[in-house]
């Protein structure tokens, strides 16, 4: 229908419309409140966008990161060491705020473009302090450059990107609501005037209506969630590009589906019961609350990990669902990059410091047992002068898989560094983790290896006894560690717990 059309209609209605103006505006009203609502409500969600860009600028740049990493490599200084992980932990923090915003799919690319690059300066810097202490600043610092040239260009991008003119948005807002006001003021006092004028108000509504419905296709179309609408009994009404990409399927192909077809079939009953549930309770829900995990259907039969968000709604008779859903395969990967080891895919130095002092904390609240376990591989230096490295990073890999199956699945095992194991047991006394850990050090020595070097396990183990109220953290791990170099010095392949090395010996 032409707008030519649309105005002759407007106007042989318009003798009609004078008893319902007033109901019309104030509809109106409710509408421009809704707009305004969503317009402040984006201009917070790009303020916090714009806060975070910030935040890795200045983690990452020559104030953090970077400036300490240089101070470390001139200086030789562990403070800038220490400095630069902090910034590097800072910065990784605010890559992550920033991939959790709705940002378009460039400058997520862009800023895993940042993270490899900084994710290679940190390697390089923990090498070097690790194991190239002995090497001159010049050497150092050549040691850890990087072409940084991508990150830089990707942040550029991302200022551009991701830094709106806040303040312009805001006098848009302002002006547009100046303008409706005007009209709904005028429409409530001179209802004469509005009848007359109706016709020509509606025509100029309705071009602003269709070019708001536009907007809001576009937006929904460039959003990078997938958009699913659904009546009350799960059929799906409309999609958006987004949701097309994730399951594979077209729009039209989707709007011959119901929401169950999109998830595993041995679940599709279960979810429709919780859909018919929802609808008749109304509101807004996130799903897979705790440690559930949502995992959507492809057209393919991939199962992909999801983030979903719905809510029902009524408008008369007419009851439906919106669905938010989004792919958190690249976030999962990303979340697991900052807590587990790369090579052997139990959690790292820092994440199980975290889990010990936590689980201290627990087993002290509530007098509760605890073991901890230092794990050292002997002969690990020798099978990698004689293997070469490739060998030695498959003994630690084998040697991570066995204590993950040995252990129970409320255990916690970390790489403390090189070839140190990290294992944190809750309620388990002192007796019991003697026991396993045996078990651990005589199934390990029992496993073929395709080398000459025969690996074994050497293990210090301490206990936190039930109401220890004064013992810390780093106490704990201080006595595991004597326990374990009595181990190495009484001849390898063994297991030692600290409390019976403090028992006085039985003079004969």
């Amino acid at each position: 229908m032409t707008f030519r059309k649309l105005n002759i209609i407007l106007v042989v209605l318009a003798l009609s419309v004078g008893a319902i103006s007033v109901f019309h505006n104030v509809h109106q009203a409710e509408y421009v409140r809704e707009m305004n609502e969503s317009w402040n409500q984006a201009s917070v969600e790009t303020m916090q966008i714009a806060l975070d860009l910030s935040a890795l600028e200045r983690s990452f740049g020559y104030v953090g990161f970077i400036h300490h990493l240089k101070n470390y490599v001139l200086r030789r200084d562990d403070t800038y060491y220490f400095d630069a992980t902090e910034s590097y932990w800072q910065t990784v923090d605010a890559l992550r705020r920033l991939m959790m915003s709705e940002l378009p799919e460039r400058d997520r690319m862009d800023l895993l473009v940042v993270q490899r690059t900084l994710n290679a300066y940190f390697r390089k810097l923990n090498d070097l302090y690790l194991n190239r202490a002995d090497l001159s600043a010049v050497d150092a610092d050549r040691y850890v450059a990087v072409d940084d040239t991508k990150a830089r260009e990707a942040l550029v991008r991302l200022r551009e990107d991701l830094i709106p003119n806040l303040q312009n948005q805001y006098y848009q807002t302002a002006a547009s609501n100046q303008d409706n006001a005007f009209w709904i003021l005028l429409s409530s006092t001179h209802p004469l005037l509005i009848i007359l004028a109706f016709a020509f108000s509606i025509s100029v509504i309705s071009r602003k209506v269709l070019m708001r419905a536009k907007e809001i296709d576009t937006i929904f179309n460039s959003s990078p969630d997938a958009f699913i609408y659904s009546n009350s009994n799960g059929q799906i009404l409309r999609t958006n590009k987004m949701a097309t990409k994730i399951f594979g399927y077209s729009e039209e192909e989707l709007r011959e589906m119901r929401i169950e077809d999109l998830v595993d079939s041995a679940l599709r009953d279960s979810h429709r019961k919780l859909r018919e549930k929802f609808v008749s309770e109304k509101g807004s829900r996130v799903m897979g609350a705790g440690n559930s995990k949502i995992m959507g259907l492809t057209k393919t039969g991939v199962h992909v990990p999801l983030n979903v968000s719905i809510s029902s709604f009524s408008l008369g008779r007419h009851k439906g669902i919106i669905a938010t859903a989004r792919d958190m395969t690249t976030m999962n990967k990303l979340q697991l990059d900052t807590t587990h080891d790369a090579l052997t895919g139990v959690f790292n130095r820092r994440h199980i410091e975290v889990r010990l002092d936590d689980e201290v904390k627990r087993a002290k609240r509530y007098g509760r047992g605890l073991s901890v376990f230092i794990v050292d591989l002997d002969n690990f230096k020798g099978l990698n002068d004689s293997e070469g490295h490739l060998a030695g990073d498959r003994g630690l890999t084998v040697a991570a898989e066995h204590l993950r199956l040995q252990l129970r699945k409320h255990d916690h095992v970390g790489r403390w560094g090189g070839d140190e194991f990290l294992v944190v047991c809750p309620e388990i006394n002192q007796e019991d983790a003697t026991e396993i850990a045996d078990r651990i050090r005589r199934r390990f020595e029992d496993l073929d290896f395709p080398w000459h070097c025969k690996l074994t396990m050497s293990i210090g183990i301490a206990t936190l006894q039930p109401n220890s109220a004064t013992v810390t953290t780093q106490n704990l791990f201080d006595e595991a560690d004597q326990a374990l170099y009595v181990a190495k010095e009484r001849g390898r392949n063994r297991v030692e717990h600290f409390a019976e090395l403090q028992r006085p010996k039985c003079i004969k």
